[in-house]
C-alpha cells in the first residue's frame, strides 16, 4: 500500500484477518455504494437497501478470520448481498398478503416490477418446495405452514425429534440452492448493470 492508500484486495483481506478495523473500514467503503444501489433497485426504498449493507458488513467482519481464502471475494460478497436481499424481499412479499388479509383488501401498489419480483421469489419457493422429498416436504409443511415444533411433528410424524431437525435442516438446505441456482442469473446481471454507473475506486 502506498501513502495513498490505494485499495489492494489482497493485502486489505491479510490485514482484515488479523481484526484490523482499518481494513475493514477501506473495504466498505470501497463496496458499499454497489451494495446499496443493488439492494435500491429491488428493495425500492433507502431504509431496507441500508439495512442490507449493514448486514452484509456485519456478516463480513464476524467472517473477518476466514475471509483470506475466498477466491474471489467480490463474488462472494455479492452471492452475500443476493442472499439477503432475497431473504428481506420473501419477508416483503409475506408483510404484504398478510396485511391485505388482515384488511380484506388487496393493497394498491403500483410499482409492477416490484410485485412482479415478489411473486417471482415466491413462486420459486414453491417450486422449491414441491422438488423435496416426501417427508422433507411434510416437515417443512408442518413447520413453516402450520407452526408447529419439533417435537409436535416428531409425535405426529412418529419420528424422533433428531430425526425431524435433520429432514427440516435439509429441506431448507434444498430450498436455498434452489433459489440461489434460479434467482442468481437473475440478480448478476443488475449486480452488472450496477458496475457500469458505481466503478470501482
Amino acid at each position: 500500500m502506498t501513502r495513498k492508500t490505494v485499495y489492494v484486495e489482497h493485502e486489505m483481506l491479510l490485514l482484515l484477518n488479523t481484526g484490523s478495523e482499518f481494513a475493514f473500514t477501506q473495504i466498505f467503503n470501497h463496496y458499499r455504494g454497489r451494495i446499496y444501489a443493488v439492494a435500491l433497485k429491488f428493495l425500492k426504498s433507502p431504509a431496507p437497501a441500508e439495512e442490507i449493507v449493514q448486514d452484509v458488513f456485519l456478516k463480513i467482519w464476524l467472517k473477518r478470520y476466514e475471509l483470506h481464502m475466498v477466491e474471489n471475494f467480490e463474488a462472494y460478497l455479492f452471492t452475500m448481498a443476493r442472499n439477503f436481499i432475497f431473504d428481506r424481499l420473501k419477508k416483503m412479499a409475506y408483510e404484504t398478503a398478510a396485511q391485505s388479509e388482515l384488511r380484506g383488501e388487496e393493497t394498491a401498489i403500483n410499482d409492477t416490477e416490484y410485485l412482479v419480483r415478489q411473486r417471482q421469489c415466491l413462486q420459486l419457493e414453491q417450486e422449491a418446495i414441491q422438488l423435496l422429498p416426501p417427508q422433507q416436504k411434510l416437515v417443512y409443511h408442518f413447520s413453516k405452514t402450520e407452526g408447529l415444533s419439533h417435537e409436535t411433528i416428531a409425535q405426529k410424524m412418529q419420528l424422533s425429534r433428531l430425526t425431524v431437525k435433520t429432514h427440516m435442516a435439509k429441506a431448507l438446505q434444498s430450498i436455498r440452492k434452489y433459489l440461489n441456482r434460479h434467482l442468481h442469473q437473475f440478480l448478476m446481471f443488475a449486480i452488472g448493470a450496477f458496475t457500469v454507473i458505481f466503478p470501482l475506486l
